[in-house]
């Protein structure tokens, strides 16, 4: 039986790994083996956090066809008003993604920064410390716990964009926290509606509280249920409010905008899967609220905004963000559908979009620490730096979604969805913009295999920052050949949501 310390210890061996960082930071300092023992250290704090996050999935599962299971932090069963835990299928799903991809990009951190810059101990420290938000804000029980656990997540996210200190970084970060301010206001309002409605802002006592709402409260509802979807479209990066994410992901150091785009957008993503799917249901007999079309007008207004302007970039990190802000619109496709086959899709693409978007990230930035930032500057880069490019090229090939890497099955598992959903002109601009993708990003390649460098200087790998980098890369292989893998663990997820309401 899950007791609230297996939901805990994840979060706790985080935080306490975080506070000793700096510590253990100042002694490593002193050692000719810095790197060593730098990676060490995290490797045993990702042990300890995997081991943990591991035991409570086996708790979980030790029941057979185990159901959602709420708890307070004293342990009893959830109330109307006590802060609580959730765990079910997407909440332990979501909490192994964190750990394990936040393993990798630290690790390609540990090679990618100076550890004897001062700041870098804040660096990781601050990066466990916001795994540890993340990971709290995916097990929360209620809204007001995610609240606080994710605005502790964006406030750590501002200070991995402004690392570097530079003016464009701390514009960048100043329009990101702007925009974060904004959306927390959105939501406070609407949760304080929500609230006033119901008595609760607990998951599942919400959610029963709005299948007998009054008719008189719909039209406070519907205000609620706006305010709460703009403030947290706004930090998805959903068209029209993705225009922080560019200057954010372009302005932060590589190591930060994988880490950002892998786990914070997922993050995004999730609690609209919990506002949209469990608790304002749309259709059948416990219909609350109707959200359905409105969600995918901005899918597509997603979609095609992101690869539009990728398509006219010229720096290549850009390039990558605005690929992340299309990625918004194909995931949205997936929770508009609202079919067993869009959820599956849907936490499928969570896992395969942040491979990809961290992988391509963590290559560019190997190759802007050369110099090369543009199109031109990456003419030749293949022949320069030919393991780096057969990467970048892997992550491509994936956002496009060729097989039999994971992005085929991402997208087949979408657009089939849609499909099903009878929102066959949704697949249709999801097909149609990924052909848009499939043009600049082979535009990419043949620059960078196709035309002659610049100049003739001769550039020596790193192999050892590049064993993280091809980590994700085989990880898209295995998963795209051998997608069972990760969608016989998303089976207990859709029985769950059955026993809410009946999905097609």
């Amino acid at each position: 039986m899950v007791e609230i310390l297996d939901i805990s210890l994840p979060i706790i061996s985080l935080i306490i790994s975080a506070l000793l960082t700096i510590p253990v930071f100042k002694i490593v300092r002193k050692s000719s083996h810095k790197t060593a023992l730098t990676l060490g250290w995290f490797i045993v704090v990702f042990i300890i956090a995997g081991a943990t996050v591991a035991n409570l999935a086996l708790t979980y599962y030790s029941i057979a066809n185990p159901g959602l299971l709420n708890l307070t932090l004293n342990g009893g069963a959830s109330s109307i008003i006590s802060s609580s835990f959730l765990v079910d299928a997407i909440s332990i799903y979501m909490a192994i993604i964190i750990v394990a991809i936040s393993a990798v990009v630290v690790i390609y951190t540990v090679f990618f920064v100076n550890s004897n810059e001062r700041p870098s101990d804040r660096y990781f420290a601050i990066m466990l410390m916001l795994t540890a938000a993340l990971l709290g804000a995916v097990l929360s029980g209620d809204l007001l716990t995610f609240f606080i656990f994710w605005e502790a997540a964006t406030a750590a996210a501002a200070f991995l964009m402004m690392y570097r200190k530079n003016a464009f970084s701390l514009n960048a970060t100043l329009k990101y926290l702007v925009m974060v301010i904004i959306a927390s206001a959105f939501v406070l309002f609407g949760l304080s509606i929500v609230y006033g409605i119901t008595g609760t802002l607990n998951f599942i006592a919400l959610r029963d509280a709005l299948t007998t709402i009054a008719v008189s409260d719909k039209s406070l509802l519907i205000l609620a249920f706006v305010f709460i979807a703009a403030g947290y479209a706004i930090e998805a990066a959903i068209v029209p409010f993705h225009f922080w994410l560019p200057d954010a992901y372009t302005a932060a150091p590589a190591p930060s905008s994988a880490f950002l785009s892998a786990l914070v957008d997922q993050g995004s993503y999730y609690i609209l899967i919990r506002i949209l799917l469990y608790i304002v249901i749309p259709k059948g007999p416990n219909a609350t609220l109707d959200w359905t079309f409105m969600l995918a007008i901005l899918a597509a207004l997603t979609m095609i905004a992101g690869n539009i302007f990728a398509l006219i970039q010229n720096d290549v990190k850009r390039l990558i963000a605005y690929i992340c802000v299309a990625d918004v619109g194909y995931n949205l496709i997936a929770i508009t559908s609202y079919t067993s086959l869009g959820l599956i899709g849907n936490l499928y693409f969570f896992l395969i979009g942040g491979i990809t978007t961290a992988l391509a990230f963590m290559v560019v930035g190997i190759i802007n620490k050369h110099g090369f930032k543009t199109l031109e500057d990456f003419s030749g880069i293949g022949k320069k730096l030919p393991l780096a490019s057969l990467a970048l090229v892997i992550a491509g090939l994936s956002f496009i979604g060729v097989p039999p890497l994971g992005g085929f099955m991402a997208k087949y598992l979408v657009f089939t969805s849609a499909l099903q959903a009878n929102l066959s002109w949704l697949a249709v601009i999801g097909v149609l913009t990924s052909v848009l993708q499939a043009a600049y990003l082979f535009r990419l390649i043949h620059y960078m295999y196709a035309r002659k460098s610049k100049d003739a200087t001769v550039i020596k790998e790193s192999k050892r920052i590049l064993i993280p980098i091809f980590i994700l890369a085989a990880a898209l292989l295995v998963l795209g050949l051998f997608p069972q893998l990760v969608l016989n663990l998303l089976e207990p997820a859709t029985r769950q949501l059955q026993l809410i309401t009946p999905l097609p």
